[in-house]
């Protein structure tokens, strides 16, 4: 029984409350609706990928095409828990973003927990724009790849980018070792 016993019941007439066969009959919904209401009073803190539980956040991520690993998530080591939580937050943010400039920023940034730049050609251009010459070319510069090696970041952009886009990558940490 709940702290709130009764308060389907109370919504009834009073006639109606003192008929025991109603009363009975509405205190099983009272029973049902506890239940429900029980299992979804925090789920604004299991929709939140700061707070949601490893399981949850397996399912959230499978809900935007992101392939998590509960044991991973739940991995004692922080940055690895962090970096998957990172990663499913900004897949739901780069969606909208999905095959520009802007969206592959965020997922290496999210990716590398690093600085991102990305630069290339493309872009959106008005009928009176000067619009530049194209370049199957595709400059990407990082501070850093983060917990990922140069080559699995080459994986991510083959993926990532059209078919036949040559990638220029620069990872500024390594360009400021050789000096």
């Amino acid at each position: 029984m709940t702290a709130n016993a009764g308060w389907l019941v109370n919504q009834l007439p009073a006639i109606m409350r003192r008929d025991p066969v109603i009363s009975g009959f509405v205190r099983a919904f009272e029973e049902i609706g506890d239940s429900v209401r029980d299992q979804v009073v925090d789920i604004e803190h299991e929709l939140d990928v700061n707070l949601a539980s490893p399981e949850m956040l397996v399912y959230m991520a499978s809900w935007i095409g992101v392939d998590a690993d509960a044991a991973t998530l739940a991995s004692e080591d922080p940055s690895v828990r962090d970096a998957q939580r990172r990663l499913i937050r900004a897949v739901g943010q780069a969606l909208v973003w999905r095959g520009t400039s802007r969206g592959l920023e965020l997922l290496l940034e999210a990716l590398t927990d690093s600085r991102v730049d990305v630069i290339d050609s493309g872009g959106v251009f008005g009928p009176r724009d000067d619009v530049p010459q194209a370049s199957h070319v595709v400059t990407v510069e990082l501070d850093h790849t983060g917990l990922l090696t140069k080559k699995q970041v080459m994986t991510f952009l083959a993926e990532e980018l059209p078919i036949g886009v040559r990638v220029d990558l620069v990872v500024r940490s390594e360009q400021q070792e050789q000096r």
